[in-house]
């Protein structure tokens, strides 16, 4: 696997998009140089990378957002790797950090987004967390601290004499020996669940079943063959009914089924007479009640207007015969209780007056005066004119309406009393129909009985169907708890010899493995070392993985006792011990890691470490660290290298071809 570009934008001081492209070099040219002062960006595209693979906290992505373009208002931040798969096949890797636009955006508003492109397509990244552990399985992170490591890496596994030890479960991984435990575990867990399903069943629970099993069953048979016989009566009845309707047909020359019809004729023959009964009994009511004086409604108007003419008239004669007394009280009114002129009247005007209103009165109006013909008395004239409104009013009018529906009710009787009569010519044949018809409505109910019958006992066969199916199902699982079962037995002991097997697997594999790793550990360590002659051996426990260092009388030398140098290189001869033993050819990123040693240790780490650390080998250092003479040395294992330059005024770094002093 080789690492081809990577590009980082907006992270840290990286404020635009900056593309690092790393060259395959030829002849062993496998050294590719990042050059930077301290600040410039080195560790920002150790991050990225990362990143990139993994993702990361979004506090932390947030914290190293641009600071110039956060304030702009840009909360994105994206990296975006491209890998030359072992099988040479492409794969690209993008992951981004995007708050969207909003005002004043915080960590919690980013939204993390991963894209994954392999052989040129883009791959659906619905299920993110599967081309996630595709990341992880590829490049797996526990692993990764052993191939991209920085001088803080190397001072860890340097620290003291027992820090491999708190490495074990990393050099595990490292060594490919993590996974095979990963098994064994699951192999165990297998096997302890399926011992949980050894549940101490005896042979009388599975008989007691057996024999409730064989009684439903007993029962769904007898249900089947009274299914069988009411079936077999449908049929029957059925065949019955067809025959009877072919003979009806042949002998009546109609379908069987007119029956209903004549019956519903029948029925609107009582509707119709009973009908017409209601009608011919409100004429007679209407007749009876009202018919003699609505004869004489032409005559009611003069009959009124009598009335009120002797009324009047009565009325006039009564004034005529109170007179006298009616003029003095209209005199005594013009003056008392006041006068209603200013000029009071003497003795003899209001004599003159009381006379004229009496002569007034006494004359009467001749134009009301009436022949008395009726000369009836004011209640006997009440009642006579309330009667006459009554008539007026009542419903004599609705008279001609139920003439004419009688007339129609009449006509449609007689239709139907005809149709019914032509239904059957003679007794004989009327009684040969009701025969048949008899025959057929016997089938017919016989027919719908027999096929509710079959409607609830196929109700109740499905019952019993699903209690057989549940006790089968349940004798079942009681046969697989049963303790002895073989196939379970078998495989409970198939998982202890294959966990057996993995056992002894992981002991020789873990002894191979340790066995090689203290061997290229050692050879490095003999390279790198200024006291290589003072050193015999290193040894690594396979077990523990405590290492010892020995001198030439076999004597240890503590790991506390080596100097700082000393220690560093150490760490380095381990760290290519791991990587050549795990024989996972990963790319090695390397930074600054030689700023805490002397002179002698650096020469000896860019002749021997460097050229053989891996197949792809990015160093990111400072011009202090890898300096003119070392770039000379490295020069011939060079398949490229950039420089970051840092604007500190703009705090922005952009990337330039070739080292420091390079042109």
């Amino acid at each position: 696997m080789k690492f081809r570009k990577f590009t980082i934008d907006n992270y840290k001081s990286f404020q635009f998009p900056t593309e690092i492209l790393f060259p395959d070099g030829d002849n062993g040219k496998s050294i590719f140089l990042i050059g930077g002062m301290n600040g410039a960006g080195k560790t920002a595209i150790m991050e990225g990378i990362s990143y990139c693979l993994y993702g990361g906290k979004v506090e932390d992505i947030f914290r190293a957002i641009n600071r110039k373009s956060l304030a702009l208002g840009n909360a994105s931040v994206s990296f975006e790797l491209e890998i030359e798969m072992d099988d040479a096949s492409p794969l690209i890797v993008k992951r981004s950090w995007s708050a969207g636009v909003i005002d004043k955006p915080k960590a919690k508003d980013l939204e993390e987004r991963l894209v994954v492109v392999r052989d040129g397509k883009r791959v659906s990244v619905q299920n993110k967390q599967m081309w996630q552990d595709f990341i992880r399985a590829t490049i797996p992170p526990g692993i990764t601290q052993f191939f991209f490591f920085d001088g803080e890496k190397i001072q860890e596994i340097a620290a003291d004499d027992h820090s491999e030890i708190r490495l074990k479960s990393s050099l595990e991984a490292a060594l490919g020996i993590e996974y095979i435990n990963k098994l064994s575990s699951d192999l165990l867990y297998i096997k302890q669940e399926e011992r949980k399903g050894f549940i101490e069943i005896s042979d009388e629970d599975l008989d007691f079943k057996e024999s409730e099993l064989k009684l439903q069953k007993s029962k769904l048979e007898r249900l089947n063959k009274k299914r069988y016989e009411i079936k077999e009566d449908l049929e029957s009845f059925k065949a019955q009914k067809e025959e009877a309707s072919k003979r009806f047909q042949a002998h009546f020359n109609v379908e069987p089924e007119t029956r209903d019809a004549i019956r519903e004729t029948e029925k609107r023959r009582i509707q119709t007479a009973n009908r017409l009964g209601q009608v011919e009994s409100e004429i007679r009511t209407l007749c009876e009640k009202y018919l003699p004086y609505s004869l004489l409604g032409g005559l009611f108007e003069g009959i009124k207007q009598q009335i009120e003419d002797e009324r009047e008239s009565t009325q006039g004669e009564a004034i005529k015969q109170n007179a006298a007394e009616l003029a003095k009280r209209i005199v005594r009114a013009v003056e008392d209780p006041e006068p209603i002129y200013k000029e009071r009247l003497s003795y003899e005007k209001m004599a003159e007056l009381e006379k004229r209103i009496y002569t007034l009165l006494s004359e009467g109006d001749s134009v009301n005066s009436a022949i008395k013909i009726l000369n009836l008395s004011d209640r006997d004239a009440a009642r006579l004119l309330q009667r006459m409104e009554e008539i007026e009013n009542c419903d004599i009018f609705l008279l001609q309406p139920l003439l004419e529906e009688k007339k129609e009710l009449g006509i449609e009787l007689d239709k139907i009393e005809f149709s019914l009569q032509s239904g059957a010519a003679t007794d004989s044949e009327r009684e040969i129909f009701d025969q048949l018809q008899s025959e057929i409505e016997g089938c017919t109910t016989q027919i719908g009985r027999k096929t509710e019958q079959l409607r609830l006992l196929e109700e109740d066969i499905l019952i019993y169907e699903k209690k057989i199916r549940d006790i089968e199902i349940e004798i079942e699982k009681l046969y697989e708890k049963h303790n002895v079962s073989k196939v379970k037995a078998d495989f409970i002991e198939e998982c202890d010899a294959i966990a057996g097997l993995l056992n002894q697997f992981i002991i020789r594999m873990r002894k191979n493995k340790v066995h090689l790793l203290q061997e290229k550990t050692y050879e490095m360590y003999k390279l790198l070392s200024s006291k290589s002659g003072l050193i015999k051996d290193i040894t690594i426990d396979d077990k523990t993985y405590e290492i010892r260092i020995l001198d030439k009388n076999g004597q240890e030398i503590k790991k506390s006792g080596l100097s700082a140098g000393e220690k560093e290189v150490f760490a380095l001869a381990l760290l290519w011990g791991l990587a050549q033993t795990s024989e996972l050819k990963l790319p090695i990123i390397i930074d600054t890691p030689l700023s805490r040693l002397d002179s002698t240790h650096r020469d000896n780490i860019i002749r021997n470490y460097f050229p053989n650390a891996g197949e792809q080998v990015i160093i990111l250092s400072t011009d202090t660290e890898i300096d003119n003479n070392y770039f000379k040395n490295l020069q011939s294992h060079l398949s490229g290298a950039v420089s970051l330059v840092f604007n500190q005024q703009q705090e922005l770094t952009t990337l330039k071809t070739g080292y420091f002093w390079e042109v």
